[in-house]
């Protein structure tokens, strides 16, 4: 297993989804920190307001990426090389897909 640690915690980007909801409030979520939704009357103050519960769940956390070696779709990596077969079939599909070889329309 390859475990790094994120080098810089201030450097991290995630995903804010605001939404206005039938109170006439606004909604923000963060879904990659489960627990990071607030609601408040403006767009301005929500967004403030998600910010501060992203730099909580942050204070006492380790970030780390994790790297996977041995990736299960790689054995397929070249298992048609050299079959007749499959080239013909190819050559049709891209043909009826008006495709050449370096499958540029």
């Amino acid at each position: 297993m390859n475990l790094q640690a994120v080098a810089n915690l201030n450097q991290m980007s995630f995903h804010v989804l605001i939404e206005r909801v039938e109170s006439g409030y606004f909604m923000a979520s963060v879904p990659e920190l489960v627990d990071c939704v607030a609601s408040a009357e403006t767009c301005e103050a929500v967004i403030a307001a998600v910010q501060e519960k992203v730099r909580a769940r942050l204070a006492n956390i380790e970030v780390l990426t994790l790297e996977v070696a041995n990736n299960p779709w790689t054995e397929f990596i070249g298992m048609f090389e050299g079959d007749d077969e499959f080239a013909e079939l190819a050559a049709e599909l891209r043909a009826e897909r008006e495709l050449d070889i370096n499958g540029t329309p």
